[in-house]
């Protein structure tokens, strides 16, 4: 059945393998910029191009793995939800080869690096697959779907503080502390955190597998293989899922410039890297304090009003950082504004991916879930590549030196820009974007047509 209720077992099950898709993510994402130019030897541009090269290596796969998916079955004919439990072990094992600095000619490095963020994302977006594509599949109901993505999305909040409180602790453990807070075998630690990380992932994922269930089944059931080229265009011809991707991909930006700048923020700005955990774990709380209400602002708000409310809150957020960019207190208001948005605007664009994937089914006859939410992810890892490379050239450029304790003052300027008036102006552009969304009208309009199909009669 299709409008099924989920069980409370399910959502848990849904809300730990996103914990445990976060953490890794998340990790990865803090800090593989910093361990390259602080461990593996290399300079910030490099490290940035690097990064930015295996984001835009994650979005080109996304539809290329979104069109495998999308015209394979397995054989129990099941869609997406067996790779939770056939690709979390190759993830794990790539997790901790990203963060072994093997000694290698210079030259080689930036060689490794491509080559061990090309198998990452690979694994990355199977896995991640069936944490978005699940939400759509497990029921119809939009209600539910709220519900499911209330929990992944709190599930992502809570990978968010367990990888602030747990992955640079466990850092700094294994890799031992100074006096002066330095670390002191960090190519011990990172890779030690890593298989660590890379526990929590197998354990997320099999949890999920064996308490889901796909049940939303196509309408034709004998689905022709579509074209990649022909999969595009019925995605991008849809409306709704414009606005909501350009939406989405402003979001993961702004995301971008907080997270990948904070650990050289607390190390050079406030002279402690230890700060990176707490300030990273306001951000999460933020966002998990706001999940029991984002249910009831959808409801008395509407989507759209909601969306634009999210992308306001991300605005407020810099006021109190741009007034006092040096202060601690401002710096965790900062973050904890920003994580009361990430909860809300996660859960509704989600949301609304989930509503756009049942309408080009009615257009077109045709179910291609993981086309409207990879092709949607590669669009949204572009503008993150692009923001990580940015991030990079705007250090170099500012003339940071991974070997000076005290960097010069135009790198502090240039944090300040980044996470300040750079966020600032995506949040107005995220704003207008939430403004053009319609999907209420759209899903209303298609259970008109629905129903007056359903009764034999014309629609109007």
């Amino acid at each position: 059945m299709n409008n099924q209720k989920i069980s409370l077992a399910e959502k848990l099950g849904y809300g730990s393998f996103s914990i445990s898709c976060n953490i890794v993510v998340q990790f990865v994402s803090t800090f593989i910029l910093f361990y390259y130019t602080n461990v593996f030897g290399l300079s910030p541009v490099v490290a940035g191009a690097i990064v930015s090269f295996g984001v835009i290596w994650d979005g080109i796969n996304d539809p290329l793995i979104a069109h495998f998916s999308d015209n394979h079955r397995f054989k129990n004919g099941e869609r997406v939800r067996p790779y939770m439990l056939y690709i979390c072990i190759p993830l794990a094992i790539t997790t901790v080869f990203m963060f072994v600095p093997f000694d290698m000619a210079q030259w080689m490095k930036p060689l490794y690096g491509i080559f061990m963020y090309v198998i990452f994302y690979s694994f990355t977006t199977f896995l991640r697959l069936p944490s978005y594509a699940m939400p759509i599949l497990s029921t119809s109901d939009s209600q539910e779907r709220i519900s499911i993505n209330t929990y992944t999305s709190g599930g992502a909040s809570l990978g968010g503080v367990l990888a602030s409180v747990l992955c640079w602790p466990l850092v700094r453990i294994f890799s031992g502390v100074d006096e002066s807070g330095s670390l002191i075998d960090p190519k011990r630690g990172f890779p030690m955190a890593a298989a660590i990380i890379g526990c929590i992932v197998i354990f997320g994922a099999l949890l999920s597998y064996f308490t889901s269930r796909e049940r939303v089944k196509p309408l034709n059931e004998n689905e022709e293989k579509l074209s990649l080229i022909s999969s595009f265009k019925i995605v991008t011809g849809n409306y709704n899922f414009r606005w909501n991707t350009a939406f989405s991909t402003l979001y993961f930006v702004n995301n971008a410039l907080l997270t990948t700048t904070i650990v050289y923020y607390c190390t050079y700005v406030f002279n402690d890297s230890g700060l990176t955990t707490t300030v990273m774990a306001a951000f999460a709380v933020g966002s998990i304090i706001a999940l029991p209400f984002i249910k009831r602002l959808d409801r008395a708000m509407g989507r759209r009003r909601a969306m634009m409310l999210g992308a306001a809150l991300i605005f407020i957020s810099k006021v109190p950082f741009l007034i006092l960019p040096t202060n601690v207190s401002a710096m965790y208001a900062n973050a904890f504004i920003m994580g009361l948005s990430v909860a809300l605007n996660i859960v509704t664009f989600s949301t609304t991916r989930a509503e756009v994937a049942d309408h080009v089914e009615h257009e077109n006859n045709r179910r291609i879930d993981s086309m409207v939410i990879n092709f949607m992810g590669f669009l949204n890892k572009c503008g993150t590549s692009l923001t990580t490379l940015f991030i990079g050239i705007s250090l170099q450029m500012a003339g940071y030196n991974a070997q000076l304790k005290i960097q010069p003052q135009a790198v502090t300027q240039t944090l300040i820009f980044l996470i300040g008036w750079t966020s600032l102006a995506m949040a107005v552009a995220m704003f207008y974007c939430a403004s053009k969304i319609t999907i209420e009208e759209t899903v209303q309009q298609m259970n008109m047509e629905k129903a007056v199909a359903a009764e034999g009669q014309p629609a109007a």
